[in-house]
């Protein structure tokens, strides 16, 4: 009894709460129809008024042409008959007075209002008077116009009984809201269950969602716990699934994933557990009874499965997959971390390549770990400005001369010392903190060019590596045009190099982009070029103007590589492009990218990366050769830079 009487408690203020939100909303839509009909009856008012005045027009076309005000004020007295008439006046073609009628009993101000500059004044939700006028036209033309004022009294009138009926409407709603919301209570408690259910399972694959997931796991790990047995859990990610979508659409993804649910399904044994827990990624438990070796298997099978070509839309399409698990107890004995196994495994996976299956170790937590301290520190360095730029030099094959320098980001890190970027550089462009670290060489490369050329004739370029998202991303070649404008370098001085993947991962987006950057007088060169897809119609597509031999085929010279490298210059020459061959180590290399007439060489045999003073001192000396050359004959072959 106690109970039935606290539960009564409980139940009273809510239902009265629920009676409170329909009594607000049936006033909410009492409003809205009061609304609605004070539209409906303006818009009905005024559509009478301006037919009444278009009859009136049609009528004083006589009296208006010979000007008889008599005849007119007749025509006008025919509107004491129409109550929601205040006042009618005809004006002259010139907009002068003619002839006016007003109801008797008007204000002055009332009397005087129906003018031409009036008519389309008033707002359509309102119950101010009406404006209306209309032409009074013979054989095309203009004798004139007349304006209609119309009260609303009429329509307040309406709206008020209107009103009325609608309060009396809604108190009658309430009451029998009242009534049936007692029976309501037993099918709102049936559609929740039907909600838990539809709450816990992904509609596109009808698998068991990310929610569905860890309860079951957890109920799992509880029963392998209490058993001694083991479970095993297994991320899978698709490789290529943004492709698909871009080339086949979001429908063809769709289908992707119900087949790829099929065959996960068709790969574990029915009691094991295979659920969707992100866009394009899988969660597999095996287990109460699973084994690491079991686990293995399983995880092999998956990504072989799922490696193979799928049907959409009529076509073949070949996905990959990657894989990585973790085994409970063995690799830990919390969900949490667990999962987290499951994730690095999967992150290891991704980072060896496609198709592949990788099981957790214990050194991959510490792997991780430090991906993630060294991205938080170097989001720190780069606000601290605890970064800095060393500076490559580029030489001219023939002559010798300076070109350029490509700039290189270097870290420091207060207790570690020097990281290399290939280990924090991957760690930004796996994060958005590859865009702010771009813009911020970007900008200092910029300054230090400005400044090593200035006062100087020696025109010494700058080389800035570009990142896909810097690429893609909105207003990148306004930000381009103001680091150049506020430095005060020359745009033809600043050379961004982008790679051939990079372009393709969106071609369009990537050629308009440097269409922009190459209009603005900015300088674009193809990096690490042989590498990614080399295709000449690609070649063709992108507007550069240099290209970079990657330091893979210039390291075999001059003993081995030779017809690749010299298909490339040619190649490029044809195309009116400068060849840049990056990676020149020994004298021997240089000797044969000069005779096979490369243009530009980098690499530690001409000059280290090294600091900004020391990239002014070979600035320097370079002009001071150049003073001297009227005396001195120049170099055949490139000089030797100093090194840092």
């Amino acid at each position: 009894m106690k109970s039935f009487s606290a539960w009564s408690r409980l139940a009273w203020p809510r239902e009265h709460a629920n009676l409170v939100g329909v009594a607000i909303a049936l006033l909410i839509s009492s409003v809205v129809l009061l609304i609605y009909q004070a539209l409906s009856l303006r818009a009905s008012l005024t559509d009478d008024v301006s037919m009444q005045a278009s009859v009136l027009a049609e009528n004083l076309t006589a009296s208006a042409m010979f000007g008889d005000r008599d005849a007119t004020a007749e025509v006008l007295g025919s509107l004491r008959k129409v109550p929601h008439v205040e006042s009618a006046t005809v004006y002259t073609p010139d907009g002068e007075l003619f002839v006016r009628y007003a109801r008797p009993g008007l204000s002055r101000v009332e009397y005087e209002e129906g003018t031409l500059a009036n008519v389309g004044g008033s707002r359509r939700l309102s119950l101010e008077d009406i404006f209306v006028a209309a032409p009074i036209v013979h054989n095309d033309r203009l004798l004139g116009s007349i304006v209609i004022v119309a009260a609303t009294d009429a329509i307040k009138m309406q709206l008020a009984q209107y009103g009325c009926f609608l309060v009396g409407a809604s108190l009658c709603s309430v009451w029998i809201a009242s009534l049936v919301m007692k029976r309501m209570r037993e099918r709102v408690s049936r559609v929740e269950k039907d909600l838990e259910y539809l709450a816990s399972t992904d509609p596109l694959t009808d698998l068991p969602n990310r929610r569905a997931f860890y309860d079951e796991l957890k109920v799992r790990l509880h029963k392998a716990s209490a058993a001694n047995k083991r479970v095993a859990l297994m991320m899978v990610d698709l490789d290529n699934f943004k492709t698909v979508n871009d080339t086949l659409g979001h429908g063809a993804g769709d289908e992707l994933l119900k087949q790829v649910a099929e065959a996960l399904r068709n790969v574990v044994r029915p009691q094991d557990l295979v659920s969707r827990i992100g866009g394009d990624e899988f969660a597999v438990v095996l287990g109460p009874d699973a084994s690491r070796v079991r686990a293995r298997a399983t995880a092999g099978r998956v990504a072989r499965n799922l490696s193979r070509p799928f049907i959409l839309h009529g076509i073949d399409s070949a996905v990959t997959a990657s894989v990585g698990f973790s085994v409970y107890p063995e690799d830990t004995a919390e969900m949490a971390e667990l999962v987290s196994n499951a994730d690095i495994a999967l992150y290891s996976a991704k980072s060896r390549g496609k198709s592949i299956a990788v099981e957790f170790q214990s050194e991959m937590t510490a792997e991780a770990q430090r991906r993630a301290r060294i991205e938080a520190e170097l989001r720190k360095a780069l606000d601290q400005d605890g970064l800095e730029i060393v500076y490559q030099p580029q030489f001219d094959c023939l002559s010798g001369r300076l070109l350029g320098a490509e700039a290189l980001v270097r870290w420091t890190h207060p207790s570690e010392g020097p990281i290399l970027p290939a280990e924090f550089v991957p760690i930004a462009e796996n994060s958005d903190l590859i865009v702010a670290l771009g813009r911020w060489v970007l900008w200092r490369a910029c300054r230090d060019a400005a400044s090593w050329n200035a006062g100087t004739n020696a025109n010494v370029h700058v080389a800035v590596n570009i990142s896909a998202r810097q690429l893609r991303a909105d207003g990148f070649t306004d930000e381009v045009c103001t680091a150049l404008k506020k430095s005060g370098l020359p745009a033809s001085l600043l050379e961004l190099e982008l790679t051939e993947s990079q372009l393709m991962s969106n071609m369009s987006v990537g050629i308009q982009a440097m269409q922009e950057l190459r209009a603005a007088g900015v300088r674009l060169s193809l990096d690490d070029f042989g590498t990614g897809y080399s295709s000449l119609s690609y070649l063709q597509s992108f507007p550069v103007h240099s290209i970079k031999i990657d330091r893979s085929f210039i390291c075999p010279l001059p003993n081995g590589g030779q017809p690749i490298v010299t298909a490339i210059i040619s190649m490029a020459h044809s195309f009116g492009l400068l060849v840049v061959a990056e990676g020149v180590e020994y004298p021997a290399q240089l000797e044969w990218l000069c005779d096979a007439r490369c243009d530009v060489v980098q690499g530690f045999l001409t000059g280290r990366p090294m600091r900004l003073d020391q990239l002014l001192a070979i600035i320097r000396a370079e002009e001071e050769q150049k003073d001297t050359r009227g005396r001195t004959p120049a170099a055949p072959r490139p000089h030797r830079a100093p090194t840092a």
